[in-house]
């Protein structure tokens, strides 16, 4: 299997394989779960399925490729269904299961949404570029400051 690289990317700035990072949100949603039955018993299922959307919207706020977020949060709704609020892996359990389960791809797309505009705002004044060689972008036009003794028509960049 070979993997396209994308050329707009800085050398050795390659973005992870959806595969990496399908399996690296795989163990985290396990671990969740983990937790999950850890701190609550199954008499609670909000509070199981509250730990599986926490885990899930921050996977999906720090994972960019949108087909490892949709993977992930579909692998921690199946292990919640399955696992925490039914027994065995058993994923034809009652309907309270699945509208529980619904929180957690809300969340999952919470947290992409959330990457998005984190992504769209752009780099402040304040901040340096976040590439080598990029420049902020500017907005308004630019400032132009007349000298104290120059003419009115006269005037010069800043």
């Amino acid at each position: 299997m070979t993997v396209d690289s994308d050329p707009s990317a800085p050398a050795g700035r390659q973005p992870t394989p959806t595969g990496i990072s399908v399996a690296a949100g795989w163990a985290v949603m396990i671990v969740a779960a983990l937790l999950a039955a850890a701190m609550f018993p199954q008499t609670e299922p909000p509070g199981r399925v509250l730990v599986m959307a926490v885990a899930a919207g921050v996977f999906a706020s720090m994972v960019a490729d949108w087909r490892a977020v949709v993977a992930v949060t579909a692998l921690g709704t199946a292990t919640y269904v399955g696992f925490l609020a039914n027994q065995f892996g058993d994923l034809t359990g009652t309907a309270d299961a699945w509208a529980y389960a619904v929180v957690i791809g809300f969340a999952g797309a919470l947290g992409s949404g959330y990457r998005f505009m984190r992504s769209v705002q752009g780099p402040t004044g304040d901040e340096p570029a976040r590439e080598a060689g990029m420049r902020p972008f500017s907005y308004g036009p630019k400032l132009v400051v007349s000298p104290p003794d120059a003419p009115l028509g006269n005037s010069r960049e800043a």
